[in-house]
Parts: C-alpha cells; sequence; structure tokens
C-alpha cells in the first residue's frame, strides 16, 4: 500500500532530520515508529500525509506513494486520518458534531454512522457534551471516532495515547483495533513506548538519533492485540528477549541522549511493572 524510498528531509541547509528512509507496508499493517526524541518520527508522518509546513528552505528528497500516488494525491482522496498527540476538538462543536465534522467539510450526512462509531467508543450518552465538559481519555475518545467516521484506508497516530493512564490506554488499544479491523485500516503509530508499540503492532521500525533506520522487528506472536492488552504481563514476558530488548539496546545506544550504566532497565523491573499492570 505504501513505498517510501530514500526519503531525505531538512528544514534548512545544516539542520537534516530524515537521511534515507526506505521501507514498504501492505495493506492492514499497523507499524510503530520509535526513537529518541528529535529523531524524526513526526516528521516522517507528515511528509507521509503531505502536511509538512512551508518553508522555501525545506528540502525533501526521495519519493513516497501511496496506493500509486503521491502522498498530496492520496490526501486529497479522503481515504487517510490523522490523529495528533493533542485531542484537536473543535471547543464550541458537540461530541457528536466534532466526530462529524469531516464528513460535513465534504457536505455529507450520515447520522447512523456517527451512532455506531459513539457506540464503538463508550461515548453514546455523550453526544451533546462539548470538549470542555470532557476528561482527557474521553477527549481522545472523540478523537479517535473523528479519525474513522470517513472509514480511512491509512490512519496515522503521532502518540495519540501519551497523555493517558494505563486504563485509558488499555481501553482505546481495544478500541483502536476494533475500528482498523473493521475497515481494513493500515495503521502507522509513532510513539516513545515500547510496550505500546509491542502491544499494537505488527512490525516496527526503529529510527537513529540522526534520522535513519537502524532497525526493523517483525513481531513474533500468534496473540490479537485484545489478548496481549488482557494478559499484558505474559504477552511482554514471551516477546521480552526476542524483541523488547533488541529495540530498548538501539535507542540506548543511539548517540547523544541515550542512557547509560545504571539506568538501564532491567528484566526485574519489566516484570514488575507488567504484574502491576495486569493485577489493575
Amino acid at each position: 500500500m505504501i513505498e517510501l524510498n530514500d526519503i531525505s528531509f531538512s528544514y534548512t541547509d545544516d539542520q537534516p532530520v530524515l537521511n534515507n528512509i526506505s521501507f514498504s507496508l501492505e495493506k492492514g499493517d499497523t507499524v510503530g515508529v520509535v526513537g529518541v526524541s528529535g529523531c524524526g518520527k513526526s516528521t516522517l508522518l507528515r511528509i507521509i500525509a503531505s502536511i509538512l509546513p512551508s518553508g522555501d528552505s525545506h528540502k525533501l528528497g526521495g519519493k513516497v506513494q501511496i496506493e500509486g500516488r503521491s502522498p498530496d494525491e492520496y490526501r486529497k482522496t479522503g481515504n487517510l486520518s490523522f490523529m495528533f498527540q493533542e485531542a484537536t476538538l473543535m471547543p464550541n462543536l458537540t461530541v457528536e458534531q466534532n466526530i462529524e465534522l469531516p464528513l460535513n467539510v465534504r457536505g455529507v450526512k450520515n447520522s447512523s454512522k456517527t451512532v455506531d462509531l459513539l457506540k464503538t467508543v463508550g461515548l453514546g450518552q455523550f453526544s451533546d457534551y462539548l470538549p470542555k465538559q470532557l476528561s482527557g481519555g474521553m477527549k481522545t475518545r472523540v478523537a479517535l471516532a473523528r479519525s474513522f467516521i470517513t472509514e480511512p484506508e491509512l490512519l496515522l497516530l503521532d502518540e495519540p495515547f501519551s497523555a493517558l493512564d494505563i486504563a485509558w490506554k488499555s481501553k482505546l488499544y481495544n478500541e483502536l483495533e476494533d475500528l482498523k479491523n473493521l475497515h481494513s485500516t493500515t495503521v502507522i503509530l509513532v510513539t516513545h513506548d515500547i510496550q505500546e508499540a509491542l502491544l499494537l503492532c505488527d512490525k516496527i521500525i526503529v529510527l537513529k538519533s540522526s534520522g535513519q533506520i537502524m532497525g526493523k522487528e517483525v513481531i513474533q506472536s500468534d496473540m490479537p492485540v485484545e489478548e496481549r492488552v488482557l494478559h499484558v504481563s505474559d504477552y511482554l514476558e514471551e516477546v521480552y528477549s526476542r524483541h523488547y530488548i533488541p529495540i530498548q539496546k538501539l535507542i540506548m545506544d543511539d548517540g547523544t541522549s541515550s542512557p547509560t550504566g545504571n539506568n538501564r532497565i532491567l528484566k526485574s523491573e519489566v516484570n514488575e511493572t507488567v504484574d502491576s499492570v495486569h493485577n489493575r
């Protein structure tokens, strides 16, 4: 579905962000992108979505194709949704109106689809609420429902769950998976959280601080996402040596901001964390 060939990008001549990024995704894949802060994860999403801020000094090289189209052409088909770290809801619109906004922009009305999505994210009784009346988790659920109102082929997620506690995250992980399966959506998730990437993704790409790909992991597990979330301790124990450690090591060994020595995460500490989550 998606082909990236030798993508390079810089905001200025002396500020390279991405260097020779190449990978391809099949329809229905869920791919995580991890790496240290500033390695170009969010910029990569914006290149795929063709929503980079304008700038005379920006330099973009290489080629991106989505279903045989350029990112700009593909975005205009309406088959792409982008979910940001902030919910970015319109403050003067109700929950229902915020979810329907992408359809209204197109001049389309589909109340039944809105009702179905409200039920899926558990907000049916809050349809008339304004964003100021919602908790952070509820706002994220509205944004998730809005992302799926157009039944997108491609969903780009830029750390949308980072500010939520583990209980909300677990619920939204399952809701995301339900919606993804319902619409056969391809998902690219940018996250700082290796555990989150392992729970949600089929493949994980590790970016280096210099903006290069320094690792790719194909997750080997027969557990569906719902089972991974429900039995998180067992699942993380299964993938710990095979995937968690290699990804963590790549990130920790990466240059400038890498933790060293006594700061490294030990297996016993991970087990304590996941046991705590499981017990909740």
